[in-house]
Order: structure tokens, then sequence, then C-alpha cells
């Protein structure tokens, strides 16, 4: 999607939707979101720039994913017939 048509539809949802801030869907507009922004006067978020903030500000807390339940660590498992002697020790 050119420059253009994103313009185009940026107007649209300012007029007809009377949005407030706009959120870009794709990493290839990350160079365009600050222009944008202070062309139509409105708040333009990249959502790979603000991914990758969040990801920082996590980071700077200590955050870290949690170890429960989906992201636990792997249970041990026994490696049998030929793997044996290529069981992880302890």
């Amino acid at each position: 999607m050119g420059e253009k048509k994103i313009r185009d539809e940026v107007a649209l949802a300012l007029s007809e939707d009377r949005c407030e801030p706009i959120v870009l869907g794709c990493a290839g507009m990350v160079y365009f979101a600050r222009e944008l922004s202070e062309e139509v006067q409105v708040p333009v978020i990249d959502g790979v720039t603000s991914a990758v903030k969040l990801v920082e500000s996590l980071v700077s807390l200590g955050l870290q994913t949690s170890k429960r339940n989906g992201y636990a660590f792997p249970r041990t498992k026994t490696y049998l017939g030929r793997f044996q002697n290529d069981q992880p020790r302890g």
C-alpha cells in the first residue's frame, strides 16, 4: 500500500470515524509514523516500535517469562535405545 493510499485512509478515518489515534499495522511503515503524525496532528502509533518499547520496559523492570504451567521448563525425560548415551547429565 503506497503512502498516498495510507494518507487517504487516515483522512477518511479522521473524518468519518472521528478517531483520535492512528495505529499502523505493518513493519514496513515504521519510517512513516512520525511524518504522518505531524501531518495529521494526531498520534500515529507504529506497532513494531511500540512492541520494542514494551519489551525494553519489561527487561528494565527485571521481568521474565513465567516458569509455571505453559511456560514451565520441560520435564526431564529418559533417552532410550541408541540415544541412551546422549542422555544429558545433571
